[in-house]
């Protein structure tokens, strides 16, 4: 007689597990190799990769799984948490999950599960980098820095638009950007001759942040010494243009240069690759795309501005592409020719040395 109620097997089959993730809970959706995710979801809660891992074995006993999630707020801590789980796991990025008409009108945690789960099964989404975890802690600290600055330099602004507000102008000498030691002490003579208590409390603010940014400052550079970036990071400092906090950047969000197939690849995750519109007998270029590693496109941008002053190479290069474009597309394919450079230097284990004449 046979046994009633006698478990499935799912031994040697695949199963693919969309996850839709948020602070508190997520949305599971699950699908075999020939099937589509169902209409419906389950929900995990805290603590999410013990609680997932045993919704798995319970209801797909025997099986391998392979999981995904969007990078977003949550960084790569759950995909880290599902490998110690033994669930294979992949981190997507959302532009390149396939989304329909109505998924993108009718969006909900439910669809964005589904549609995960059925981009896994049909290997329509290749995963994101995920870094080490000592990696990712340095890259923390190199995006504070920059965000350090970003806050100092919102201060300055708030700083002019107070003076503004009551008429104070700036003296000509001191009108640029760098704000000198005399400009500050001026500020501090105008807070003291109109006992103005606003800029008091905004001075405050900027030299905390001051603070902050040399404090930050020293610790990156204390990151590029350390054995497990000094070699690389020496190189890169070789490269003319590219100074320690650039340096640091670049360590932290390129990571591992062999990583890129070719320099095209390269481009696209920096940034420095255009739009294109192709239909028929027609294709159009426009500016460079907007997808990009925002971090690393600005700073060497930033980069190229210097380089053009000291590399007599690029240089004439930029004042040749002057002549047919204007001066942002020009910087833009000075930092393409900065970026070849740099990959080269790190791909050989070398220094860069200028070419003679």
């Amino acid at each position: 007689m046979q046994k009633q109620g006698s478990k499935s097997s799912f031994e040697g089959q695949k199963v693919y597990v969309g996850l839709d993730v948020h602070k508190k809970t997520w949305k599971a959706a699950t699908c075999t190799k020939h099937t589509n995710p169902g209409p419906w979801t389950v929900t995990i809660e805290k603590p999410f990769d013990e609680n997932l891992r045993g919704y798995l074995d319970k209801h797909f006993p025997g099986a391998t799984f392979l999981c995904g999630y969007e990078a977003g707020f949550c960084g790569f801590w759950i995909h880290d948490a599902l490998e110690v789980k033994g669930l294979q796991t992949k981190v997507m990025h959302a532009a390149d999950i396939p989304t329909t008409d109505k998924e993108r009108d009718q969006k909900e945690d439910r669809r964005d599960a589904r549609k995960i789960a059925k981009a896994l099964k049909n290997e329509d989404t290749e995963g994101i980098y995920v870094p080490s975890k000592l990696a990712q802690r340095d890259r923390s600290v190199v995006r504070e820095r920059y965000s350090i600055v970003k806050s100092a330099r919102r201060i300055k602004v708030q700083i002019k638009s107070h003076l503004a507000l009551y008429g104070i102008e700036i003296p000509e000498e001191m009108g640029e950007k760098h704000w000198s030691r005399n400009f500050i002490k001026w500020l501090e003579q105008v807070r003291d001759e109109y006992q103005d208590d606003t800029l008091s409390l905004q001075l405050e603010r900027l030299y905390a942040m001051r603070t902050l940014q040399l404090k930050a400052n020293r610790k990156l550079r204390q990151l590029g010494m350390e054995d497990r970036n000094r070699k690389i990071y020496e190189i890169l400092l070789s490269v003319v243009g590219v100074g320690p906090l650039t340096s640091m950047l670049l360590l932290t969000e390129i990571v591992d240069m062999k990583r890129f197939s070719s320099f095209r690849h390269l481009c696209s995750y920096s940034g420095f690759v255009p739009m294109t519109h192709s239909s028929g007998d027609k294709e159009a270029h426009s500016n460079i795309t907007n997808r990009r590693n925002k971090h690393l496109r600005t700073a060497l941008i930033e980069s190229s501005w210097v380089a053009i002053q000291w590399d007599t190479e690029l240089l004439s290069k930029y004042e040749e592409y002057r002549k047919r474009m204007n001066a942002q597309r020009a910087i833009v394919r000075i930092a393409r020719i900065l970026l070849r450079r740099i990959r080269f230097v790190w791909l050989n284990a070398q220094p860069y040395k200028k070419a003679l004449a």
